[in-house]
């Protein structure tokens, strides 16, 4: 399998990072010198913030656009809050926005102090309890071409997959900064059910810093991407792997004639895949990414990752070269990397109600024109819009995506067992050879609570041999404060699944009811 392009923006991407990160100018975001470069940990990456922030980007109190690349750390978003607050100030907010902003404003309030150079105070602490019931009734569906499964209803829950029937599920995060330099994370995680006990670390780190750049060492779930239902590249679909990620702390910008790109943000990881896969034992896998707000209404990011060497494919000296400038093996048995490479973007249009409309283009292979010019033959697309204002207050608001792989994607012909960690797609659930069609309507009340009513078609192995497999789904979901502190998350939904596991006229249902509740500390 001929990769050759994907592998020249690797490159291209390798000598940007590996140049950015130490040697690019870097401008503070704020004046907080005294504090300047602390490190903090990482928001969840399934925390009501990330919605919220979405939501009062939206309405227009962010000046620039938060970046893809996911999970935000809490000083990084204490520094959206403050912006928030800043601009809600001169407006006439709607309540809900304004309740929102409360509930930011007291969960980061020492981040906020931290930003107004007050001295932080260094202790680690419990921040979150949370407990919730999950009745799931119907089967796990397996994917093909990659030894990977789909579960309908439920997806992006860091590896996570419910039994039949009733599941238990209890988890604690706690978390805090030993000092300025060194913050750590942990968040154990309980699922109980008929069949089963599972206990697991959901994620679990510690963060120092070298000047700007930020190392953190451990597991914590990554985003990669402008998606909602989905991203191409990077998920949290699959659980989170132990690695060591490196990025820079504060927004970095370039001299010179580079200058155009605006603020930069960039992140380099490496971890090592499972041992016991059928395909590689021990493949290595790594990631690149750079984010750049040329503008406070676009932002645009280069991305790729690779699978490469493992047991019995381990790279040698000249494999080095061949993997960054596309020498390619003419046979699985020489075949040592697997690679996925391309771009990303957002685009907002404040004169159009706030308008947001987002994309992603990658690619696993090539082809020539002219057999000269490298050129994307393998690409996966995802298109996005948001708008925060569907009603003049922005009391309702709709997502709609796009999605597509097609049938290279997700499997190799070396890495059998395909972009895959502990059986779950590492980037966009819906698998290889699909397309998914998503909306999403969300009306918030007065109080800052929130009800969503979500519409998804699905459809698997659209081409070749296969017969297709189609998920329609619906489900509403509801965000609400129930008491001071705790807060309540339910849903409850279905799916019909027409040509269930590629058999024609082979139909089923699947069903999903949760309540979760989390105290905050």
């Amino acid at each position: 399998m001929k990769q050759y392009w994907v592998k020249r923006i690797l490159l291209a991407f390798t000598i940007a990072s590996s140049t950015s990160l130490p040697l690019a100018h870097c401008e503070p975001t704020s004046e907080n010198t005294i504090n300047q470069y602390m490190v903090s940990p990482n928001v969840s990456l399934n925390s009501y913030v990330y919605d919220y922030l979405e939501k009062l980007d939206g309405l227009g109190y962010l000046d620039a656009m938060p970046t893809g690349s996911k999970p935000y750390t809490r000083l990084q978003t204490a520094t959206y809050i403050r912006q928030i607050s800043i601009n809600m100030d001169k407006s006439s907010a709607p309540q809900y926005a304004r309740q929102m902003l409360r509930e930011l404003t007291k969960d980061f309030n020492q981040e906020l102090s931290i930003l107004n150079q007050n001295k932080p105070t260094n202790k680690l602490s419990l921040k979150e309890v949370s407990l919730g019931e999950y009745y799931y009734r119907g089967d796990v569906l397996q994917h093909k071409r990659s030894k990977s499964y789909y579960q309908p209803l439920h997806i992006n829950d860091n590896g996570n997959t419910y039994a039949v029937h009733a599941n238990e599920v209890m988890s604690l995060r706690y978390e805090g900064n030993l000092n300025k330099d060194f913050a750590l994370s942990l968040t154990p995680q309980i699922i109980y059910n008929d069949s089963d006990t599972t206990y697991s670390m959901q994620s679990a780190y510690i963060k120092t810093h070298i000047n700007n750049v930020s190392v953190q060492v451990g597991k914590d779930p990554m985003w990669w991407g402008q998606g909602y239902r989905g991203s191409l590249l990077l998920t949290n679909n699959a659980a989170p792997q132990t690695s060591i990620k490196l990025t820079n702390l504060e927004p970095m910008k370039f001299n010179g004639f580079l200058s155009f790109l605006g603020q930069t943000n960039t992140t380099v990881f490496y971890s090592v895949l499972e041992s016991n896969r059928t395909d590689i034992k021990y493949p290595s896998f790594v990631g690149m990414r750079a984010d750049f707000t040329p503008t406070k209404h676009f932002s645009f990011a280069v991305a790729g990752t690779s699978m490469v060497g493992g047991q019995g494919h381990m790279l040698s000296a000249h494999d080095y070269l061949d993997l960054l400038t596309g020498k390619n093996a003419e046979s699985a048995n020489n075949d040592k990397w697997n690679s996925i490479a391309g771009a990303d973007f957002r685009w907002r249009l404040p004169k159009l109600n706030g308008l947001q409309i987002y994309g992603e283009l990658y690619g696993e292979d090539q082809s020539h024109i002219l057999e000269i010019v490298p050129f994307p033959s393998a690409t996966a697309e995802l298109i996005g819009l948001y708008l925060p204002r569907l009603t003049p207050s922005g009391s309702w608001d709709l997502h709609v995506e796009w999605a597509h792989t097609k049938p290279t994607w997700y499997n190799h012909w070396a890495y059998t067992d395909g972009y895959t960690y502990k059986g779950n797609i590492m980037g966009d659930a819906m698998g290889n050879n699909a397309n998914r069609y998503y909306a999403k309507f969300t009306h918030f009340t007065s109080n800052g609570s929130q009800f969503s009513l979500h519409l998804e078609h699905l459809s698997q192995q659209t081409s070749g041999s296969f017969t297709p497999q189609n998920i329609d789904s619906i489900w509403i979901s509801t965000r609400r404060k129930i008491q001071d502190d705790i807060f309540l998350d339910a849903s409850i939904g279905m799916s019909n699944i027409k040509n269930k596991n590629y058999k024609s006229g082979n139909s089923d249902k699947n069903y999903l009811v949760s309540t979760n509740f989390t105290k905050q500390f």
